[in-house]
């Protein structure tokens, strides 16, 4: 068996459209689909009648039910913990997820699919590289459960052999600071009582790779 499997893709509608193509498939048994029914009717309680009705939530159900996921950025928040808790506990077999699932989230599988090796980064299609493709890659495989963790790349165009090297082999993207300063920032730790702002900034890791940069550091 391949499950549970993570099958990520780069936009939201194609985790949609693929999600729908296995609808008519389960891999749920009946006990579990009543657990489904259970954690997932406790979580929307919380939500006003109107939230209810979106077809994000209505549509969810019966694709959890049978063991399917979706998990991108524009679903509810509740839902996006509801399948996350779905997922640990086994009840979703196949999820599809963008980019962000590998993203801070410990979610492991047994098998992660890649549906391609280009993505688009907002002005081009390029291939992954080495660090995405570690990061998405690295959630095959369950400690504990698993042997050894299965990922599989769908492409349906040609690779060179460097290129596939580098995604496969190269090193993980460097670690760089998204620190910036603005005025609303300074403003605020000015506001704080006992907080230096210039001592805070020296121990940024900013400061930290602006000084390594130096000559002679």
């Amino acid at each position: 068996s391949y499950q549970p499997v993570i099958v990520f893709a780069f936009s939201k509608k194609e985790c949609e459209s693929l999600a729908l193509q296995i609808s008519k498939l389960d891999f749920n048994t009946d006990e579990e689909k009543t657990l489904v029914d259970s954690v997932f009717m406790n979580a929307i309680d919380s939500l006003s009648d109107d939230d209810k009705k979106l077809p994000q939530v209505e549509h969810i159900l019966p694709l959890l039910k049978r063991g399917i996921g979706i998990h991108h950025s524009g679903l509810l928040p509740i839902l996006k913990e509801v399948i996350e808790i779905l997922f640990q506990e086994g009840l979703v077999k196949a999820l599809f997820a963008t980019e962000t699932f590998a993203m801070g989230l410990n979610m492991p599988a047994k098998t992660v699919v890649f549906t391609n090796v280009k993505k688009f980064d907002g002005r081009d299609f390029r291939w992954l590289s080495a660090g995405e493709y570690i990061q998405m890659s690295g959630r095959a495989g369950r400690r504990g459960l698993d042997d050894r963790g299965i990922v599989i790349l769908m492409i349906d165009e040609e690779m060179e052999p460097q290129v596939a090297k580098n995604m496969l082999k190269g090193d993980s993207d460097p670690l760089m600071s998204s620190f910036h300063l603005g005025y609303n920032m300074l403003l605020n730790l000015m506001r704080v009582e006992g907080v230096d702002p210039e001592t805070l900034i020296k121990k940024s890791f900013h400061q930290f790779q602006s000084d390594k940069a130096l000559p002679g550091y």
